[in-house]
């Protein structure tokens, strides 16, 4: 059952954010100082929180879904207000 989106730690934005950004998880993790294995957990805690699946792994890296790519300016957006 997804979790309730005002109760999403807003940690978990961040690593979708770098992983939407570089599509991989090692540069990601290297640009917030996380392993590669806290960022592959972080986004399935995100992806349990949402319901939904966020990016699939392909032979170029880390591709986003449609519903990561319709979400990721609103993200980024309100990530840069906070």
């Amino acid at each position: 059952m997804p979790t309730q989106p005002d109760r999403v730690d807003l940690n978990l934005l961040r690593v979708f954010d770098a992983v939407l950004e570089d599509q991989n998880l090692a540069r990601a993790g290297k640009r917030l100082n996380l392993s590669q294995s806290a960022i592959s957990h972080a986004l399935s805690r995100l992806r349990e929180a949402l319901g939904e699946q966020l990016f699939v792994r392909t032979s170029k890296g880390m591709e986003p879904t449609a519903r990561a790519l319709a979400i990721a300016t609103p993200l980024r957006e309100a990530l840069r207000k906070i």
